[in-house]
């Protein structure tokens, strides 16, 4: 077998760079065994940690057509591989390192990265034949099964892996093409009045630097309220309730336009309802200034809950959940009912939850109690005993009290 490649050396490694087929990737690429260590039980958990996920590949590949990867890197040894270099003189310049590597087919060859996506070609290959052609790029190495080559290979795995960095969720929300709520929160961000002009801090973090003025929430925040929707707008769409996992998988694969307008239409009609019984988010669209948000933050006073994505996000999960729980009632009767809550976060029921009074500071620490307790003020019989007894324990720490005295002060803030 013939392959035309490019040769390159990098550090003490030469390296080819080629395009195998699918069908390729499957009978030449075995599992790593002893190429990297003789001890069995090693082998064996590099095995489990390697192999766990390529079902998702194998998803991917058969349930998106824009599947695309990155390079794989392959090391080879035994068998007798042959490097024959052509070169080319175009307008009088030579080109070198171009050629063709010859496999005598009794080569060895295992992936030093790319361990899943090689799985997961094979499990797909195996339900749908016709993508045996398909091609993905490869870089392969020299293998040497010694005691010194086993540690060179191992050096440039855990290399490899280590230096890999997952794509940062701000990133994903600002690229991807198959995630629904991504997509939907892109489009919004163009066109709802409250996300204009640079209302959303859109960077890798969901916290707000003290020095933004401007600012109603992060892109990030932004996101995951939009995710909470979601997991409402499917579940009443399908009539099918989804796990959280499940809920991550089906984001994976872009849906039908049909599913990506409706979700659209679903998050902007929630926003529109905020802006219809929260009068300081009107105010503050309709301020015209880079300053608007700097009350809503305020430093003496903590500022509005929706300001703070600490706030903000808990707050949409639980009008959310509520909906979920019981979707005869509609986004506007929920927000009617919250509108009469306090939102000025140095008050009941926030301070020494999400404002520390003596520091004049934010608590980032006690998300899931602010949940519960906004649960609780719109209907207690929502929150199961476990999350019951968890915010009345939660809240007598914070405060060093009795819990039976937590539930006394929770009672006062029923809506």
């Amino acid at each position: 077998m013939k392959i035309p490649a490019i040769r390159g050396k990098i550090g003490n490694t030469t390296y080819y760079i080629t395009n195998l087929t699918f069908q390729q990737i499957s009978y030449l690429v075995k599992k790593v065994d002893n190429e990297l260590h003789t001890s069995n039980s090693l082998k064996e958990m590099l095995q489990r940690s390697l192999t766990d996920n390529y079902t998702q590949i194998k998803n991917y590949i058969l349930n998106s057509d824009d599947h695309f990867f990155d390079s794989l890197v392959l090391a080879v040894y035994d068998g007798e591989p042959k490097w024959t270099e052509v070169r080319y003189e175009i307008d009088d310049e030579m080109y070198y390192n171009i050629g063709l590597i010859e496999l005598s087919g009794h080569e060895k060859i295992f992936p030093v990265d790319g361990q899943h996506r090689v799985e997961g070609i094979k499990a797909a290959l195996q339900q749908q034949s016709d993508i045996a052609t398909e091609t993905i790029s490869v870089m392969l190495i020299g293998h040497s099964n010694t005691s010194e080559g086993r540690e060179r290979s191992r050096r440039i795995f855990s290399t490899l892996n280590r230096y890999v960095k997952p794509v940062r969720l701000g990133d994903i929300i600002a690229l991807d093409e198959d995630d629904v709520v991504a997509i939907a929160t892109r489009d919004v961000l163009e066109r709802y009045p409250l996300f204009l002009e640079d209302r959303v801090k859109v960077s890798n973090s969901k916290s707000i630097p003290t020095t933004d003025k401007k600012s109603f929430t992060t892109l990030m925040t932004l996101y995951d309220c939009h995710l909470a929707l979601f997991r409402v707008f499917i579940t009443n769409t399908t009539g099918k309730k989804y796990s959280p996992l499940q809920l991550r998988n089906y984001l994976k694969y872009r849906p039908s336009e049909n599913i990506i307008c409706a979700f659209t239409d679903y998050i902007i009609c929630f926003w529109d309802s905020i802006c219809t019984h929260f009068q300081e988010i009107n105010d503050f669209i309709n301020a015209g200034s880079n300053k608007a948000a700097e009350e809503m933050r305020s430093s003496k006073t903590g500022g509005n809950l929706f300001f703070r994505p600490i706030g903000l996000l808990p707050f949409v999960e639980s009008v959310a959940r509520v909906k979920l729980l019981n979707n005869n009632i509609d986004y506007d009767d929920i927000l009617n009912k919250y509108a009469k809550m306090n939102r000025i976060i140095s008050g009941e029921p926030w301070h020494g939850i999400l404002w520390n009074p003596l520091t004049n500071k934010m608590i980032m620490r006690n998300q899931s109690l602010v949940r519960y307790l906004l649960i609780n003020m719109f209907d207690s019989s929502l929150l199961s005993q476990r999350e019951k007894q968890e915010m009345k324990s939660k809240y007598a720490t914070i405060f060093n009290i009795s819990t039976k005295e937590a539930e006394d002060r929770i009672n006062l803030y029923h809506l």
